[in-house]
């Protein structure tokens, strides 16, 4: 039987009466109680350090186009920098498309063997990227395999952190997002300390074979594109360091364990707009128009990530030539983001998915579209960039939305599969990115991604 806590739309199994009472008695602050909340906090972190690893590939690659670009170019590619735009929307393509093999595995192999064999596998992959040799099809093949072991950490990460924090999903997936945004810091970093560290100029080139590609912009100095391949092994070893923690404490909670959290996470059950009086299954929920609504919104989310965190050189490489300043817009638009997704977790928790949705997606669709014109000046550009990253952490309240729309019920499942609409995004952003080569300016390219945040920002506060 379950029965319905009215004041706060929480739903608590009637079999959980015996320790709600036992909570109660203790006024809510027992040693027992104290454990739990301490157990979900190091649930949590775990949680956080694990979804920073595997963001590193996607939410760095942006500081590392020009360098990866010019390491491949002096070992003799020949292709538009934009090319390269493919390498994260693979990634994210198969994070999107493949992250659900975890919970479908789960049903014969123990779900936390499966994440140690998956976080193994991500720092393996990308420690032989050194081994193997770096080009862009090796490159494209190591994405599609990182996508795919990233994918399964991250869903995995997020279920576990809805399922300990069932009162505050919005603010927990918020904390993860944080940690999600911060791995482009990490890469920011590590381009400007290790790679470049004394700000060497990039340079125009004319390879007359190919001169379609006009004048290219490239590091032609041995000193930064020759460290490239070394990127790889301190990621991988980054990786080692940070899934270690998760792999050993990250977990369901058991039964008991979701009874006691269910009045610890809301000391005074104070109303949450998150709460949902549904519990759909996954079935029950794809026969529903507004979950096709949020598939749509979260395809166009992808396209406001990517323009945030992937764009920001290649659209400034001509008009702000420090690459130093460049690789800070890196970093500060990381803790924009960053913070963007904890702020946007906290805000859904308080006003619910449809007007969250709808702020974000009101201020992303003009901003991204002033970035033609900001990315003549080098602050006003920064602030822009930042904007638009700090909007697109709305990314974070996926899982929050579908907790809302459609109860905590199979919520792994739920979140791979709305997830997957990622795939249609970044897939379109890689079309878009390509056409910009030749047949349209930069300025069309910017409007085209921004046409699809604008739509999702009518469909938010209507059908949401």
């Amino acid at each position: 039987a379950v029965v319905s806590t009215q004041s706060t739309g929480t739903l608590i199994s009637a079999s959980c009466s015996s320790s709600l009472s036992k909570w109660s008695s203790s006024g809510g602050r027992s040693g027992s109680s104290s454990a739990m909340r301490w157990r979900s906090r190091i649930m949590l972190l775990s949680g956080c350090l694990s979804a920073c690893a595997m963001s590193v590939p996607v939410f760095s690659y942006g500081s590392m186009i020009p360098y990866i670009y010019s390491y491949l170019w002096m070992q003799g590619a020949r292709f538009d920098m934009l090319h390269l735009n493919l390498h994260p929307s693979l990634f994210l393509m198969f994070v999107t498309s493949c992250g659900s093999a975890i919970g479908l595995l789960s049903r014969f192999i123990n779900e936390r063997v499966l994440y140690a064999f998956f976080s193994t596998a991500l720092t393996v992959i990308m420690a032989s990227i050194y081994w193997l040799g770096t080009s862009y099809i090796a490159l494209s093949v190591y994405m599609c395999a990182l996508g795919f072991c990233g994918g399964n950490v991250l869903v995995f990460t997020i279920g576990k952190a809805t399922e300990w924090n069932p009162n505050k999903s919005g603010t927990a997936n918020g904390v993860i997002g944080f940690f999600v945004g911060i791995s482009g810091f990490i890469g920011s970093f590590i381009c400007t300390i290790f790679i470049n560290p004394h700000n060497i100029g990039t340079e125009k080139v004319f390879d007359p074979a190919y001169s379609y590609l006009g004048n290219v912009t490239i590091f032609t100095d041995p000193t930064v594109y020759n460290k490239v391949p070394f990127l790889w092994l301190i990621f991988a070893i980054m990786f080692c360091a940070l899934l270690i923690p998760s792999i050993i404490f990250v977990r369901s909670p058991t039964p008991d364990e979701v009874c006691e959290l269910t009045p610890l996470m809301d000391d005074s059950f104070e109303m949450n707009a998150l709460t949902s009086s549904y519990n759909y299954s996954v079935g029950e929920m794809l026969r529903t128009f507004k979950f096709y609504v949020l598939y749509i919104i979260v395809m166009t989310m992808s396209l406001a990530l990517l323009a945030g965190t992937e764009l920001y050189k290649e659209l400034a490489k001509d008009t702000i030539p420090d690459d130093h300043f460049l690789n800070v817009i890196g970093a500060v638009l990381a803790i924009a983001n960053a913070m963007g997704r904890f702020l946007w977790g906290a805000i859904m928790d308080k006003i619910g998915a449809k007007w969250a949705l709808f702020a974000a997606f009101l201020i992303i669709t003009p901003s991204t579209v002033v970035l033609y014109w900001t990315r003549y000046y080098p602050w006003p550009y920064l602030v822009n960039v930042c904007l638009v990253s700090f909007s697109s952490g709305i990314f974070t309240g996926i899982a929050p939305a579908l907790v809302e729309l459609f109860g905590h019920r199979d919520i792994s499942l739920k979140y791979s599969v709305c997830l997957s609409g990622e795939l249609f995004g970044c897939a379109l952003f890689y079309i878009f990115s390509v056409g910009s080569v030749k047949l349209y300016n930069d300025l069309v390219f910017l409007i085209l991604l921004a046409i699809p945040c604008g739509l999702s920002c009518l469909s938010s506060l209507i059908f949401i």
